[in-house]
């Protein structure tokens, strides 16, 4: 099963009912993120756009308006190409 799992397009009756729009958001800037994640982590993608890529796994891309869940115990590398803001749900 893949670490990162990634919904492009998500309706707007599911960002509804996962209340997206109350969740912390967080600005990343262009680079190269390192990041271990030890619990759950959701993710609603604002603007910009990345690569993710977790230990042994193809990347993926993710872009506007994706929503994308890394399960815990990830080890994974964030290549932002484009200044990302993200709403963000842990646990």
């Amino acid at each position: 099963m893949s670490q990162v799992l990634v919904e492009h397009g998500p309706s707007p009756m599911k960002l509804e009912i996962l209340n997206v729009d109350d969740w912390p958001v967080r600005h990343e800037p262009v680079g190269v993120h390192h990041r271990r994640v030890e619990v759950s982590e959701t993710y609603y993608v604002a603007e910009g756009e990345a690569e993710i890529r977790a230990d042994g796994e193809e990347p993926v891309r993710v872009f506007d308006g994706d929503l994308l869940t890394i399960l815990p115990g990830t080890v994974c590398v964030w290549h932002i190409t484009k200044e990302i803001e993200l709403h963000c749900s842990n646990g």
